[in-house]
């Protein structure tokens, strides 16, 4: 690498992702790219089967022509690498289940990227993991640099796409075998062909759906262009014209926090996952309402109406009372506390088509109300009046929602999930011998053992 840009952002992630080992890594980071990697693939088996997935696969095999040599991950169907990540990244995010706290969705950009290229040349389970990890810190720490997730959001970026190719590309760089100074250019690729906007909420466009995809596309063709001796900017981040902070968020970045402690402060251990199907600025409000479904027996029958006082994000982002589609569902405070309150969940279950049909949780809804509470920041927990028949008003508040880092849930719930979503595509046998697979994957030599498993049955 040129000295005089190693001390860019994108050269010190490039020393990083070059040189770290599996055994540099401490046990609860180890741990962690194992549990995130089982967590994606269960929520890739759900996505896998709806009907956005599908014609998002469609559309990669008419784009493409039919065949390739990487998997559509829950078929028996191939595409070229990139379209086939573009696809599978879309399937783990498909029903909103997939984890949080990276660049937002990490796994369901960085993880479809690495497995990808892992499969194609062969690596090792532990290769695998070492290039998750650096995935992950580095998709996190682009935003971080960037002002963090909410500066992000506030200018309209969907981070998990304008943040995440970085990661994807680290991670697939670090598998091709580049040198730093070919990720260095792989990382200004990713920075040049990031996107991705929070438009899709007014109609809840499938967009949402794709964005990840989209960003694991950009890493792997970034991480090619690199290895083909390809040339990209060096100064992606901080470059005063064109540089990705300057562009996307002006006046707010803290590019300092990009590389801090990097190396020893991994950023995986932020992340979070979910319980629940829907927008992880939802899940603090449904552990309200279930908890007043328990503790004081609150059924929806019994509900007048509820007030939801939280930040000017919760109003623009989560306020649809009258919802259309899964994801208008998944990104609405009033319908997914009617359906919690009304069934006593909020997983996939209810999110469905059928499910949204539903006179009570529609009826509920309409009486969910969001209202500002000047107190509350964008990025905090709201409140929640609930306002019975009988004339109590009970109030709570939770200020970190199950699921979160410092709120986990146990491995034992991680791994109960993944088998629920995984039972969408694979039988039991098969999902136990991924669980297991996944779960010894530093001791796995090829990682297309791994992928291999990510096929139903014949004739399933």
């Amino acid at each position: 690498m040129d000295p005089k840009h190693a001390q860019f952002i994108s050269g010190q992630f490039a020393q990083y992702a070059a040189n770290l080992r599996y055994e540099d890594l401490p046990e609860d980071v180890r741990k962690l790219a194992h549990l995130v990697l089982l967590d994606t693939l269960g929520c890739a088996m759900t996505g896998a089967g709806t009907e956005e997935v599908a014609l998002i696969r469609r559309a990669m095999t008419q784009a493409n022509g039919p065949g390739g040599d990487a998997m559509f991950w829950g078929t028996h169907d191939k595409a070229p690498l990139p379209l086939a990540a573009l696809a599978n990244g879309a399937a783990v995010h498909a029903r909103e289940i997939d984890d949080f706290g990276g660049c937002a969705h990490s796994g369901s950009v960085v993880i479809p990227a690495a497995l990808g290229v892992a499969a194609r040349v062969g690596a090792s389970g532990r290769e695998l993991l070492t290039a998750i990890v650096i995935g992950y810190d580095i998709a996190r720490r682009a935003m971080d640099g960037g002002g963090g997730y909410q500066a992000m959001k506030d200018r309209g970026w969907h981070s998990t796409s304008t943040c995440g190719g970085f990661g994807a590309a680290a991670a697939a760089g670090r598998l091709l075998g580049l040198d730093a100074q070919q990720l260095q250019w792989a990382l200004g690729y990713a920075g040049s062909n990031a996107g991705g906007t929070w438009a899709y909420i007014p109609e809840g466009a499938m967009s949402k759906r794709v964005h990840p995809g989209f960003a694991a596309h950009t890493g792997i063709i970034a991480a090619y262009l690199a290895s083909n001796g390809v040339t990209g900017p060096a100064s992606i981040f901080e470059a005063p014209w064109g540089g990705y902070y300057p562009t996307y968020v002006p006046g707010v970045a803290t590019p300092e926090a990009a590389t801090r402690d990097l190396g020893s402060d991994f950023r995986i251990r932020l992340v979070g996952f979910k319980p629940y199907a829907a927008c992880r600025g939802i899940h603090s409000s449904v552990d309200v309402a279930l908890g007043m479904r328990n503790k004081h027996n609150v059924r929806a029958a019994d509900v007048k109406q509820v007030t939801v006082r939280g930040s000017p994000t919760h109003l623009k982002q989560l306020g649809k009372q009258d919802v259309q589609t899964m994801l208008d569902a998944q990104m609405s405070l009033p319908y997914s506390i009617a359906a919690s309150l009304t069934t006593g969940g909020a997983m996939v279950d209810q999110y469905t088509p059928d499910a949204l049909k539903r006179p009570d949780v529609r009826d509920l809804a309409r009486r969910v109300h969001l209202k500002l509470e000047p107190s509350v920041a964008n990025g905090d927990e709201p409140y929640l009046d609930v306002e019975l028949k009988d004339g109590r008003v009970l109030t709570d508040r939770v200020l970190i929602a199950r699921g979160d880092s410092e709120n986990p849930l146990s491995e034992d719930e991680l791994r109960a999930k993944f088998r629920t979503a995984a039972a969408a595509t694979l039988d039991a046998g098969q999902i136990a011998q991924l669980e297991d697979t996944v779960m010894r994957a530093a001791s796995v030599a090829d990682s297309r053992e791994i992928m291999a498993l990510l096929a139903p049955r014949a004739g399933a």
